[in-house]
């Protein structure tokens, strides 16, 4: 590869071609085509263990197509197409299409990733994070500090029920605030009814009467 031999539009792409081999990796095949004057040669390449290419391979099938299809002629770049290795495995590939100020096809910047990694990767992912319905109905499991900050989180979630400021609600609103905080697991820690005290406005003794009356319903009998 002598780059003394390409195109001038060519010679700023080669350094482009180094750094993106180096800076993306192994996983990245980087070759930059010289296609003027209708001839083809590689100006520059990186990593072209991936596809077991020399510079002296020919152009692929697709990379040929580019040269003649009109459907290509106002097209600068096209990005994240499937292609695929002499081993079968599965690439993603994108080119830009370098033209003259005429629009003439001067050069192919092709960039092709190997995506078996990633797809590891992905595949690894979606087996950590894949969760599965509970066979029965339940409330959802919620792993708290109990801080005021989560204190905050359950008021936000319950506020929506009543449309107004929780120190103006009724006997009846109250209690069913806290119903709704119970089931939210809201008194299971330290600090709650102070919490609720300055929300609402109460003193702790009418919340504990108000409490103990939620307590009672939930637990009497069907």
């Amino acid at each position: 590869m002598n780059p003394q031999m390409c195109h001038p539009l060519l010679l700023p792409f080669i350094p482009v071609v180094r750094v993106l081999g180096k800076t993306l990796g192994p996983d990245w095949e980087i070759v930059l085509h010289d296609v003027s004057n209708g001839g083809h040669r590689v100006v520059a390449m990186e990593n072209a263990s991936l596809t077991e290419r020399s510079p002296d391979s020919p152009l692929t099938e697709f990379g040929a197509f580019l040269l003649r299809s009109e459907e290509c002629e106002d097209l600068d770049y096209i990005a994240n197409y499937a292609s695929t290795g002499p081993d079968g495995r599965a690439l993603r590939s994108s080119v830009v299409l370098v033209r003259d100020g005429e629009r003439h096809l001067v050069g192919l910047l092709c960039l092709n990733q190997d995506m078996t990694r990633a797809q590891l990767l992905r595949e690894w992912a979606e087996t950590l994070t894949k969760v599965d319905p509970l066979p029965f109905a339940a409330p959802p499991e919620r792993f708290v500090s109990g801080s005021d900050t989560h204190f905050e989180e359950l008021l936000r979630e319950v506020r929506p029920l009543f449309g107004k400021p929780l120190r103006f609600l009724s006997r009846k609103e109250r209690e069913l605030l806290l119903e709704r905080l119970r089931e939210r697991g809201f008194f299971s820690f330290k600090g709650a009814m102070e919490v609720l005290c300055r929300e609402t406005g109460k003193s702790r003794f009418t919340l504990y009467a108000h409490l103990r009356e939620v307590r009672r319903r939930a637990d009497r009998p069907l």
